[in-house]
Parts: structure tokens; sequence; C-alpha cells
């Protein structure tokens, strides 16, 4: 028992030693990442529930309106990726972060629903286009990284949830206006950093087209891809936005819920709080276990989604407080071991010139997942009762680990080799 200990022991602080070792420039993109996610989780936990009780609508018209927020998300994902690609990757995030503060400013003054929509529905877009980007930047200036460099950029983003989470709630329950201009001061705060520490040099690593690079060679033209890529590709997707669609009931639907068993809002807010705690805590407890049991990428989507599945059913066949917290502590390690590595596997899966768009392809998981998640939630939760929601959803994360399974059945017919050293 001891020896486990002291090996356990040894990997932590070699963790920490190996986090030293990380470049100044990802830890400062880092912190901008920490700042702006305290920002977006002022609010967007509670969207469903401001829709809903500040702007008088149904539950289910919250559904189109996040139904429409992640569709121009979507859309946003394919014109970040491709826009890093053929234009400037940080004239692009600066234009779609100066966009966001200006939307958000609007949306703060104004109690107007269909006004309210359209700009929400504006800000999906410009989200859409820097999240791919915010990672696309970290592989451009961290290259060696690989794994590490997605992986940062995830827990630091975690790390703002955590802290945004729990005084979000706070600043809802004084004044919704609040949220939105505490959330464009965030950002403002991270476009400065932004510009401050990202320069054009730092992106000439990534793929860029001629037009960027006029003395390129025509070996520097962007690679064909396989179909073959395009299938794994594909499969990982898919099961990363089943997952999304079960993970998003916890924005929607659940403080619904939450609310119905006599639950308050800051009870519901504390649960992202322990999201962010988790991901924080557990960090170097899933290095360890990754190294430990020498984990391919593969097989890490595959536990991660498995953790879904138990988080879901904990959550289906219990209504206590208790059972809320540790089922999101559970589905936390899930989204840990789900949502870092698909990036890295787009990553693995790249060819030269088009990162920014396998980037883009990635988030699309995440984007289509929130697209459809808010309105099948709301649906299910108003025609078959909270628990038959949360059994399909249940039965949703059973469905993503066959995809993930598929996955690497269609991985092992194509010559790129996914898995990455831990």
């Amino acid at each position: 028992m001891n020896t486990t200990l002291n090996e356990f022991q040894k990997k932590v602080m070699m963790m920490f030693a190996a986090l030293r070792a990380y470049p100044r420039i990802i830890w400062l993109i880092s912190l901008g990442v920490t700042v702006s996610a305290i920002g977006e989780s002022f609010f967007w936990p509670l969207t469903a529930t401001y829709v809903h009780q500040a702007l008088g609508q149904t539950l289910t018209m919250a559904g189109v309106v996040l139904l429409l927020q992640y569709t121009a998300c979507l859309a946003g994902n394919f014109v970040g990726g491709w826009l890093f690609d053929r234009w400037s990757g940080r004239k692009t995030m600066i234009i779609a972060v100066v966009l966001s503060i200006i939307l958000l400013i609007l949306m703060g003054s104004t109690r107007h629903f269909y006004l309210y929509m359209g700009l929400q529905t504006l800000l999906g877009f410009c989200n859409g286009i820097y999240w791919p980007i915010q990672r696309a930047v970290a592989l451009s200036v961290w290259p060696e990284g690989g794994r590490r460099a997605v992986n940062m950029i995830y827990v630091a983003n975690n790390l703002g949830v955590a802290v945004g989470a729990a005084s979000g709630g706070i600043l809802a329950s004084l004044s919704f206006t609040y949220a939105f201009w505490g959330n464009a001061l965030t950002y403002a705060f991270f476009l400065i950093l932004f510009m401050v520490v990202i320069k054009d040099h730092h992106l000439q690593r990534a793929g860029k087209s001629e037009a960027d690079a006029p003395t390129a060679s025509a070996t520097d033209k962007p690679e064909k891809i396989p179909v073959s890529v395009w299938m794994t590709l594909g499969m990982l997707v898919l099961g990363l936005t089943v997952l999304v669609v079960a993970y998003i009931q916890w924005q929607t639907t659940i403080p619904t819920y939450i609310q119905f068993l006599g639950f308050s809002m800051p009870a519901y807010s504390f649960l992202w709080t322990v999201n962010g705690f988790v991901i924080v805590a557990m960090q170097p407890v899933l290095s360890w276990a990754i190294a430990r049991f020498s984990l391919s990428l593969y097989a890490q989507i595959v536990i991660g989604a498995l953790w879904f599945v138990l988080a879901m059913l904990l959550v289906t066949f219990s209504v206590a407080y208790a059972a809320l917290v540790v089922g999101m502590m559970i589905i936390t390690i899930g989204e840990m071991m789900v949502w870092p590595g698909v990036p890295a596997v787009a990553n693995e899966l790249a060819v030269r010139g088009r990162e920014g768009l396998f980037q883009g392809i990635a988030m699309s998981g995440q984007s289509i997942g929130r697209m459809i998640g808010p309105l099948l939630g709301a649906f299910l939760y108003e025609q078959f009762a909270p628990s038959g929601m949360l059994l399909t959803m249940t039965v949703l994360c059973g469905c993503a680990v066959l995809c993930f399974a598929f996955h690497n059945k269609t991985n092992r017919k194509q010559p790129h080799n996914i898995g990455i050293s831990t």
C-alpha cells in the first residue's frame, strides 16, 4: 500500500515538474482562456432559466433559442477553422471577440425577447469562431505539446467555469444585466491579453494558404485528405455529439428539474462549482492513471463515455441532491477524458494546412450536440416527465460508446496513428 502511495506521489511530483516546463506563452493563453470562461459561465448555465423566467417564454421556446444559438455556433466552427487556415487566426480571433463584447452589452440592455434571440444567435456564431481557434493557436505556438497543449486549454477553461458558475448565480440573482456585462468585461481582458501575447509570427507554424505565405513552395500546399480519415473523424464527432446531447441537459432541463425537486438556484450553481473543482483536483490523478495503465486515446475516450452512462443512470434512479452532486462528479470525470481527447485525435489526424479545419470539425460535435440537445431534452421532459428524459439520455450515452468503438475499427483501416504517448 505504501509503495503504491509513494509511486502515486512521485507521479504527481513529476506532473507538476512537467507543468513548470510548459512554455510561458501557453500559460498566458491559458490565463486569458480562464478569465474569458469566468465571464461565459456567469450566464450560460442559466440561459434556459433566463428565457423561461425573466423573458416569460416556455421551456420549449428556451430550447428554440439554444437551437438557434448552437446552429450559428456550428457555422462559426467551420468559418473560424477556414479563416485560421486561409487568412489569419489572430485577426479572426480579435474580430470575433470584439463583436462578442458588443453583442453582450446590447443583450444586457434589452428585455425584448425576439431582439434577445437574434443577439444570442449572433453571439453563438462568434463563439463558434473563436473556440476552435483557441485550441488551434495553442497547438500552433506549441506543436510539440500536442495532447498537453489541448488539455491545458481545457483545464484553463474549466477552472474559469468553476469560478464563474459560483458567482454567476449570485450576479443573476441581483440582475441578469450584471451577468451579461460581466461576461463582456472578461472578454475585454482576454482580448487585451491575446493581442499583447499572440502575434502573427506565432502562427506561422500552422499551415497557411499561398496568400498568407507567398514564398511557400508547392510542397507547402494542403495535402489531400483520405476518405478513411474522414470516416474516423466522423465517428469521433458523432460520438461526441451524442454525449453532448446528454451533457447539455445539465444546463437546460436539469435546472428546471432541480427546482421541481425543491432545491434552490444557488444549489444548482454549486454543481458547476463541483464540476470545475473536480477538473482541477482530479487532473493529476487522471494523468497518473493514463500513464500508469498506458491508456491510448481510444481507450481514454471509450472509458470516458462509460462514465457518462454511469452518471446518467445515477440521476435517473435517485432524486436526492447528493445523487446530483455525485452524478456531476462522475460525468465530469467522463468529460475530462472525452472533451480533450477528441481535439487531440483531430490534431493527430490533421494534414498540413488543414489544422484549423480539423479543429473546427472536432468542435462541431460540441456545437451540434448543444444545438439538438436543448430542444430534444425539453420535448422529452414535457412529454415523458424527467424520468423519461433522463433514461433516454442514458441510452444515448451507451450509443456514444458504440460510436467510439466503431471509430477504432475505421482507424485500424487507415494509415494515420491517432494514439499518442502520455
